[in-house]
């Protein structure tokens, strides 16, 4: 094989070649595209030796051609090189951390929205669960849930239509129903067991929701 490659590659030391061959575990095709790629940037033994050192040093942090770009634009001088090349990387890697905090932050947003609509949702849950009878539970003044819905936005930024939207949705999958007093009334005939199963997806999305028994939510 590495007599093939020498055939192939006149141009480039047998050094060289050896090196990448190992390098790639006897990878043909990979090994091939770095000795043309190579053969393309250098004149002689030491400029092969140089970027060679060079593609192993970023193979994994830069592409081959942003390599082979800084090489030239240096004119070929190894310590240049390699200067500007980690300068590149640390660039890159501000801009990914950049992008990271920007994702987190959007989650963020999302998770706020989330996060009220599903504590609100545990409170009602838990409140029929634990009090079946109870039908002060089973009806939900439609003004006092707006009001409390809107003090939780407004305490942590989130947006409240989205949330008041969200929360008349998940009302409905509960088994709630809107009645002509425009309030929310449950309807008697779902059984327990939906509500159960509706508390349980709810607290596996929700896992660091507390309940805090001395604040009851009146609603």
């Amino acid at each position: 094989m590495l007599v093939q490659l020498q055939q192939t590659f006149p141009k480039l030391d047998e050094e060289i070649i050896s090196d990448v061959l190992k390098w790639f575990n006897q990878d043909v095709e990979e090994t091939k595209s770095v000795l043309t790629w190579l053969t393309e940037n250098t004149t002689n033994l030491h400029q092969q030796q140089y970027l060679m050192q060079l593609f192993k040093t970023f193979d994994n942090k830069l592409e081959k051609t942003i390599i082979s770009q800084t090489w030239r634009n240096c004119n070929q001088i190894f310590v240049d090189t390699f200067a500007k090349l980690r300068e590149i990387c640390a660039t890159s890697n501000l801009n990914k951390l950049n992008t990271l905090q920007n994702i987190i932050t959007v989650k963020s947003e999302e998770e706020k929205e989330l996060k009220i609509t599903r504590e609100m949702c545990l409170h009602i849950l838990w409140n029929i669960l634990k009090y079946p009878k109870h039908i002060k539970f089973r009806q939900i003044h439609k003004q006092a849930l707006y009001y409390y819905l809107a003090k939780q936005c407004h305490t942590s930024g989130a947006d409240f239509k989205q949330v008041f939207t969200g929360m008349e949705r998940e009302l409905q999958y509960i088994g709630f129903k809107k009645e002509n007093d425009d309030n929310w009334h449950y309807q008697y005939k779902i059984p327990l067991l939906h509500l159960w199963n509706c508390y349980r997806s709810v607290v596996s999305h929700q896992i660091m929701y507390v309940v805090n028994k001395t604040n009851d939510i009146n609603i």
